[in-house]
């Protein structure tokens, strides 16, 4: 009986799983800001070498937002929790991704996958704190300030710009 309330309290107060049973990949972009001035950690992915963004990671069942994050920075990065700073998570909205729809099942869903629920996180760490990407995952990173991502955002396709832009939105009260 408790395993059952324990179910339905995760169903009725935790977002990620209720996005994951209906087949939406749950997804937190991580924007790293520097602690000593306004620059933000952006990496350009092997995968699309050409693109911009903010990392980001998936959001694993039973796995809070902030240790996904986590775990998603140390993955890619090399950097460890304890040379971060975590400040909040804000909800993004979830987008249906069609040419994604079916290709991938998501753990524990009842559908398969046709989307993505995005989440994203503030987290502050030193511009001093030494980056070593996973080249595997990592073509290269920066230290940008606004005006550098700005001008980088028109890498990434529509739907991750305006992604992007909300998370900055959201976060910082920036506009992009």
């Amino acid at each position: 009986m408790l395993e059952w309330a324990k179910i339905i309290a995760r169903l009725a107060y935790d977002r990620p799983t209720r996005c994951r049973l209906v087949g939406l990949r749950p997804v937190v972009l991580c924007v790293l800001q520097s602690l000593e001035k306004e620059h933000f950690l952006f990496i350009s992915p092997t995968s699309k070498p050409a693109a911009w963004m903010p990392p980001q990671e998936g959001i694993e069942p039973n796995e809070s937002i902030e240790k996904a994050a986590i775990r998603g920075i140390g993955a890619e990065l090399g950097i460890t929790e304890n040379q971060l700073h975590f400040r909040r998570s804000v909800w993004l909205g979830a987008r249906q991704i069609p040419e994604q729809k079916g290709e991938r099942d998501v753990a524990y869903s009842l559908m398969k996958m046709r989307g993505k629920a995005y989440y994203a996180s503030l987290i502050k760490l030193s511009s001093q704190t030494v980056v070593v990407p996973n080249i595997a995952e990592i073509a290269n990173h920066e230290w940008l300030d606004l005006e550098g991502i700005t001008s980088r955002l028109k890498t990434n396709s529509e739907r991750k710009q305006q992604l992007i832009r909300a998370a900055f939105e959201k976060l910082l009260s920036k506009k992009l």
